[in-house]
């Protein structure tokens, strides 16, 4: 059902088929936007892959050039700011290699105790800053940097797939009415 419209009525050689146009240009821009869309959270994805690969490459350098000891959790640190409950930082003391003590909270938390006080942990510490320590486990050292690169890599993915089926549905709609 073609409609075709006079332009102001006074040039009756110029027509042209309204519903065909203003469909195809629908179309059109649907597709630019899913395009940009989807290139959009593509590059946030990217950005929070390389940030957790970054994280990543610290932490192993920060494991291989760390000194080992063994140390002991004295205290779970309770903290309340979450609105899921509180968290629990385990605070650990160990010696380094000059025989000086040194008291450290993790940065790492959790819903739960994972470590329980008097519990003997391995401590990886950089020598020259002992202050620069963590509990030799995969939770404190892996698992968020492995997590964030992960959810980057998820992210990059989906953004990979919704634009391939929403640009791939726009093309079909395109065909059917250019037919």
């Amino acid at each position: 059902s073609n409609k075709h419209a006079v332009i102001g009525g006074w040039l009756p050689s110029l027509t042209f088929t309204l519903g065909h146009i203003t469909r195809m240009d629908s179309i059109n821009a649907r597709s630019s936007v899913a395009r940009t869309l989807g290139g959009g959270i593509l590059a946030i994805g990217i950005v929070i892959a390389i940030i957790g690969l970054i994280m990543l490459v610290r932490a192993c350098v920060f494991v291989v050039g760390a000194t080992k000891t063994t140390g002991q959790v004295v205290a779970m640190d309770r903290n309340d700011l979450s609105d899921n409950g509180p968290t629990f930082h385990p605070v650990f003391v160990f010696t380094d290699t000059g025989g000086i003590v040194h008291t450290q909270r993790s940065s790492s938390g959790s819903s739960s105790y994972t470590f329980e006080p008097g519990e003997k942990v391995t401590v990886l510490y950089d020598a020259a800053v002992p202050k620069h320590s963590k509990i030799d486990s995969f939770q404190t050292i892996w698992l968020f940097p492995l997590a964030l690169t992960g959810f980057g890599l998820a992210v990059i993915a989906f953004s990979r797939y919704w634009t391939y089926s929403a640009t791939h549905m726009i093309r079909l709609e395109k065909d059917s009415h250019e037919a």
